[in-house]
């Protein structure tokens, strides 16, 4: 892997080639929990190896999981970039001060598929709101800061967030039961 960084260092196209192949598809995903659009995830990914390849040979990374991680924030931050551009949350939300921090549990016959589909299914904002909080786990000033909301408003969103999850899963665990 050190190779491989860095051939990427010195721009070489085999090397981003191969880095292409080896983690397009584990980006695009990343992307995809974000956004929830095809089209748009292809542009933002194709946007992130370019920044990636523009700015590794900044970076002092030689290790691989350092590599990974340091492309998940990029891919990151352009699909937030994205949000930005496309998707107005709304600043006249309630302000909650205090928010239960429970746990979003299910039944253990719940598809690993299913919890994904349902978020992806949330709106826009609950959904990454809930991405960044619980599955990044980035804290409520960091989500503010990059989503350039209020604070209350992130937490608004995931509790929302987490209601409706809540309720989905309901749905499905009575499904569930009757097929049963």
């Amino acid at each position: 892997m050190k190779k491989l960084i860095k051939a990427l260092k010195n721009k070489n196209p085999k090397a981003q080639e191969q880095l292409f192949k080896q983690y397009a598809d584990y980006l695009y995903r990343i992307c995809y929990r974000y956004l929830n659009n095809r089209d748009l995830c292809q542009d933002v990914l194709s946007q992130s190896f370019l920044s990636i390849f523009n700015s590794i040979g900044k970076t002092n990374i030689q290790e691989e999981n350092l590599l990974k991680a340091w492309m998940k924030k990029i891919v990151i931050n352009q699909s937030l970039m994205e949000i930005r551009k496309n998707i107005r949350f709304s600043d006249t939300l309630e302000l909650i001060e205090d928010i239960e921090e429970s746990e979003l549990t299910s039944d253990e016959k719940l598809l690993e598929d299913d919890l994904i589909q349902m978020v992806l299914n949330l709106p826009d904002g609950y959904r990454t709101v809930f991405s960044l909080y619980a599955i990044e786990g980035y804290k409520h000033e960091e989500i503010a800061q990059k989503l350039n909301i209020a604070v209350g408003t992130s937490k608004s969103q995931l509790s929302k967030a987490r209601k409706l999850l809540k309720e989905m899963i309901s749905k499905t665990e009575v499904r569930y039961e009757a097929i049963r």
